[in-house]
């Protein structure tokens, strides 16, 4: 009869002690993607923004610079010297072959691994030049082409100026439409935190304490 106590009460402590490891383990979240608002940023030149999309061109308001009007919003593009300026670039950062572009801006405070991203796609009427589109991270400059998804991972934790826009080159005839969509920042190393898992095990071990409780008043 002793045996059979002890190796009972071995097994209930077990039991116990096994809830109560529950109760330790966490679970790393999934990457979260918090969408940009694209309509709140600055705009310069001519640009339309919503929340889930925006259009930038290099047209004149007049379509005098296209056979068809590519203008977008009645604001011409500006010249590239007050584009590097709303970018907080330094002169020439665009291409001292660069003429005129508009563009968009805002500033993220991001942890590092974060990621930036977006859709885009960039069509050229320009038959005389290679117009251009681009995003700026700080005081870097990448090239956007083509049509495919873009995505930047910040090294670092900080505040950081981006833009993304589209220019003239060597001239300030035909133009250029850059569409973006589905904008978003993704935190690609999100920290552990405690699962339901946790509640659970509480619980779990809270309700097996009371009923080894209840079996011993009976026993008395």
């Amino acid at each position: 009869m002793l045996n059979a106590t002890f190796i009972k009460g071995r097994i209930h402590k077990a039991m116990v002690f096994s809830f109560l490891g529950l109760s330790s383990f966490t679970i790393a979240s999934p990457s979260f993607a918090a969408s940009l608002n694209l309509s709140n940023w600055d705009k310069l030149g001519d640009v339309v923004a919503v929340p889930s999309q925006a259009m930038l061109t290099n047209a004149f308001a007049d379509g005098n610079d296209d056979a068809d009007n590519y203008n977008v919003s009645g604001n011409n593009p500006d010249y590239i010297s007050s584009l590097e300026t709303f970018l907080s670039l330094n002169p020439g950062s665009l291409g001292l072959d660069a003429t005129e572009g508009s563009a968009i801006k805002t500033a993220l405070n991001v942890l590092a691994g974060d990621a930036i991203g977006f859709d885009y796609s960039f069509l050229s009427y320009d038959t005389f030049s290679s117009d251009r589109a681009f995003v700026t991270i700080s005081n870097s400059v990448i090239p956007l082409t083509g049509s495919e998804p873009f995505s930047y991972t910040f090294a670092t934790s900080g505040i950081y100026n981006i833009g993304i826009g589209v220019t003239d080159v060597n001239d300030t005839f035909g133009s250029s439409i850059l569409s973006l969509t589905n904008a978003s920042v993704t935190n690609s190393n999100p920290q552990p935190v405690p699962e339901p898992l946790t509640t659970l095990a509480s619980i779990l071990a809270g309700s097996f304490g009371v009923m080894l409780k209840r079996k011993d008043i009976k026993k008395a």
